[in-house]
């Protein structure tokens, strides 16, 4: 089913079960989604995340805004608390990046010269645009993504030994941590969130 509903047809059957070509995978997660054996899995970055701990680093947690859709009737405060109490030394939410892309977005969208113009917004997108549309690459915006301009932001202010643990929906931010380890060390989805948190 995975190789039938593969948007990029990343994956192939090898010695009787599907594999994921990453050299081509955008990281959707939509085989994820469509496998009804389970086979498909996003990595666990968990055991990432406690190591980190174990080893004593004051680790902030980049929250995507979309928190309060996946933990529903649960006050800020109260998700705050129980970061801090697996370990996280603070918590900010990643809009505070995205505010700055944001501005860089509408600078752009001020020029009134008709162009195509692809925000970095979305790691799955920016993949895209790079292997599959290559003749496009120069429409996606000169800007870092607002996870990677939290990130910064919180470095120049707490100093760049902090390690940034991005919390949110997309598995696509997974792949933007391993290509910036300078920024981000760890992406964790929001039931890796769940599942640690009910562990705990």
């Amino acid at each position: 089913k995975c190789v039938r509903h593969c948007p990029v047809k990343a994956i192939e059957v090898r010695g009787g079960s599907a594999t994921v070509m990453a050299e081509l995978c955008i990281a959707c997660g939509h085989c994820v989604e469509v496998c009804p054996a389970g086979a498909k899995r996003v990595r666990d970055d968990v055991p990432a995340a406690r190591q980190l701990l174990a080893g004593g680093a004051r680790m902030a947690a980049s929250l995507a805004p979309s928190w309060v859709a996946e933990f529903p009737g649960l006050a800020a405060a109260q998700l705050v608390a129980a970061l801090k109490r697996l370990g996280f030394w603070g918590v900010s939410e990643t809009a505070l990046g995205a505010q700055e892309v944001s501005a860089g977005v509408a600078a752009a969208l001020a020029d009134p010269r008709p162009r195509l113009l692809v925000s970095p917004a979305c790691p799955t997108v920016v993949e895209l645009v790079a292997k599959y549309h290559p003749r496009l690459a120069a429409a996606v915006m000169p800007l870092c993504s607002p996870l990677q301009a939290h990130a910064r932001l919180l470095k120049r202010r707490y100093g760049p030994e902090l390690r940034v643990v991005f919390i949110g929906p997309c598995i696509g931010k997974k792949g933007e941590a391993d290509a910036h380890p300078e920024l981000v060390d760890v992406a964790l989805t929001f039931k890796e969130l769940r599942r640690w948190l009910e562990a705990e």
